[in-house]
């Protein structure tokens, strides 16, 4: 009897053991599928949420450019944070049986349950800091940077320039339309358009020396103080041929570059005749200045951000299912040959031809692979998704206000995502 309680005490202890194990290899299981699930959730909604938030964007920006073409306001929105919250729950049960047999079985059982719901921020933007942001002329630099992004030349000038040299492209004043006074701004988008495609044309950002002094620094002012200031403005003392010194700093500056072989190409000839740039091919500075200076290789005036979406706002249809831009001038190429035809003292309003490089249609409903819609005032606008040109025309614009516009004190939104319990 002794033998045989020992005996039934080893099996209940073997039994809770094995239900032990079973229960612990369940929740490690349990686990191990909390970490695998945590990282299925990453993988899952980076891409989704990244996708969200652009189309979000995307929406943003077209509904303001809708408001432009209705003489309203625009209103602006961040994304601040997105924060995923989750909820797991796990549940474990077991059982063991000691048969006649004397050997003991057991079973395991486990539930789990996931669960994850995402919280978007957003925050309206107002004030002095977006106003200067939106109605301060974009600057060269960011001229340069869309061109190093693969936009093409003109299409870049033709949204953000409103002046070359002394070359005049078109105002864009609500009330008045679009209207040009200068044909060499066409020809210019023309002149572009051919040399870019030869490669002979480009604008890139490329490291100048700059002299900071415009009379010499006598040798008596260049002592080891001064050289170890100008170390730290990351600069030199360079000697000048008449003993003086020359404060000089090397600066990343835009230039337009017209490569060598253009020497001999009379569409560079004619660029360089029209942006008085001389005869010869080379790096030419460009400078957001109103007037042209003789020291400076090429001065630039630009638009604000809010005008170059008001120009854009006149490719909205004024009525639903509006017919088709002309057939003669649905393409950029075509619109510079139009710049140049109706560029002079009594010119059209040139604001119909806009929808020849962006149009935003309207009617009762958006089609299901629109590129991007939105639905305003009971009606739809949407670009559509064969139109590649008014597509990139707003990818370009929504570059350059991602260039022109800070978020706030937050950079950039925030996404919080568990990747395990």
């Amino acid at each position: 009897m002794h033998l045989l309680h020992r005996s039934f005490n080893v099996f209940i202890a073997f039994g809770a053991a094995r239900t032990l194990a079973l229960l612990t290899t369940t929740s490690t299981l349990v686990v191990c599928g909390c970490a695998q699930w945590g990282g299925d959730v990453l993988m899952d909604n980076h891409v989704a949420f990244n996708t969200s938030v652009a189309q979000a964007m995307d929406r943003q920006m077209l509904l303001n450019i809708i408001r432009l073409s209705m003489d309203e306001p625009t209103q602006w929105l961040t994304v601040s944070v997105i924060n995923v919250n989750t909820t797991v729950s796990l549940g474990a049960n077991g059982r063991t049986a000691i048969p006649s047999d004397g050997f003991v079985s057991g079973e395991a059982g486990g539930t789990t349950s996931f669960s994850y719901t995402p919280n978007i921020t957003f925050v309206p933007r107002s004030g002095e800091q977006l106003a200067n942001e939106l109605m301060s002329p974009i600057p060269v630099t960011s001229i340069e940077h869309m061109v190093s992004a693969s936009w093409p030349i003109s299409w870049v000038l033709f949204l953000t320039c409103e002046r070359m040299q002394d070359v005049s492209s078109f105002d864009v004043t609500r009330g008045f339309g679009v209207r040009a006074m200068d044909p060499r701004f066409g020809r210019l988008m023309q002149l572009f358009d051919e040399l870019q495609k030869k490669q002979l044309v480009s604008l890139s950002q490329v490291p100048m020396p700059f002299v900071w002094n415009k009379m010499p620094i006598p040798p008596s002012d260049v002592n080891i103080d001064r050289v170890m200031d100008s170390k730290r403005d990351h600069a030199i003392l360079w000697p000048r041929a008449d003993g003086g010194f020359d404060y000089v700093s090397v600066e990343n500056v835009p230039v337009l570059t017209l490569y060598p072989p253009s020497a001999k190409n009379e569409n560079a000839q004619e660029l360089l005749k029209i942006l008085q740039l001389g005869q010869e091919p080379g790096n030419f500075r460009m400078v957001g200045l109103e007037s042209q200076l003789s020291e400076v290789g090429l001065t630039v005036r630009t638009r604000s951000m809010t005008s170059m979406m008001r120009m854009l706002s006149f490719g909205v249809d004024n009525t639903p299912n509006a017919p088709p831009p002309p057939a003669e001038v649905d393409d950029p190429s075509e619109l510079w040959s139009i710049l140049i035809a109706n560029s002079d003292e009594s010119t059209d309003d040139l604001s119909t031809y806009v929808d020849a490089v962006f149009r935003v249609r309207r009617g009762e409903r958006a089609p299901a692979n629109a590129s991007v819609a939105v639905s305003y005032r009971g009606e739809w606008f949407w670009i559509e998704s064969s139109d590649k040109v008014s597509r990139q025309m707003f990818a370009m614009v929504r570059d350059m206000f991602d260039l022109q516009v800070s978020a706030g004190v937050q950079t950039q939104p925030l996404l919080t995502v568990p990747v395990g319990r």
